[in-house]
């Protein structure tokens, strides 16, 4: 891989094009589901931010994303990050979350958001403890039934955080103070996990939730769900629907995402009091 990257705003069709393609290799879409060139070269003229990663001429990795209303101030809603495979774990998708940061406080907005899939380690990983996001919002089968390879069939519900942009938190996270050291704290779980024979972890019932005013709490789930998706699309269901009932809950009783913790074949949500 050459030693480095750049990253740029993307304008014309050739860019454009790029990021169809990159849509359809990382997330395996049919063409019905990419968002087209088109559109996106639209939306760039009206507020949208979209800048990509290159290597030289080749395009690593994008970001998109376009202004959001009807809530108590405004934000900018990210809409797709994608890394091609074969430049995945180089800290492209870190270094375009912030060159989107940037982009969008020069448009004198503070806060963005997103969503990604609850069950994916990996990415909770890197929207709580690199770019120190919280979340207290779970979102039901956002995309429907999709058609890509990567989700299996399941329902598509998502967590949505909250990048407050302005916030010492986030300043925090850029400086790479927030992530924790390796392991998993030693706090009440809201559920348990077991490993069967095969080493898929298999997750009960979620236990009572305690009052939140009664200090953190750790939700489990698993640090490799793709696998996990690959060997047992069953489990991957049951996994689906118990965190669902379990994190719908918690957000109800007035908790939110604010910690993600890893170690081995442990992946853990830390959640807290929300302010």
């Amino acid at each position: 891989m050459p030693p480095s990257f750049s990253i740029r705003d993307l304008a014309g069709m050739d860019d454009m094009k790029m990021c169809e393609a990159i849509q359809q290799e990382v997330w395996g879409f049919i063409e019905l589901d990419v968002v087209p060139a088109g559109l996106m070269a639209v939306m760039g003229h009206y507020g949208a931010v979209t800048a990509g990663a290159f290597f030289g001429e080749r395009m690593a990795g994008f970001v998109c994303g376009f202004p959001g209303g009807g809530e108590a101030e405004p934000f900018h809603h990210s809409h797709m990050l994608a890394v091609r495979p074969e430049y995945q774990g180089a800290g492209i998708g870190l270094a375009l979350k912030w060159a989107q940061a940037d982009r969008v406080l020069a448009q004198g907005v503070r806060r963005v958001n997103w969503t990604f899939d609850p069950l994916q380690a990996r990415n909770a990983h890197l929207n709580i403890n690199h770019l120190g996001c919280v979340s207290s919002v779970y979102r039901l089968n956002v995309y429907g039934n999709s058609n890509s390879p990567l989700h299996g069939g399941l329902p598509t519900d998502r967590l949505e955080p909250d990048w407050q942009l302005d916030s010492e938190r986030v300043a925090r996270a850029r400086r790479g103070a927030l992530i924790p050291p390796p392991g998993i704290p030693d706090l009440p779980r809201a559920n348990a996990v077991a490993f069967r024979e095969d080493g898929l972890p298999v997750t009960g019932d979620a236990a009572p939730v305690r009052d939140p005013g009664e200090g953190d709490i750790l939700y489990l789930v698993p640090d490799d769900f793709n696998d996990l998706l690959n060997k047992d699309i069953g489990l991957a269901m049951d996994w689906r629907l118990k965190s669902r009932g379990a994190l719908v809950e918690l957000f109800e009783r007035g908790y939110e995402v604010a910690g993600f913790h890893r170690e081995g074949r442990d992946a853990a949500y830390r959640l807290r009091r929300a302010p």
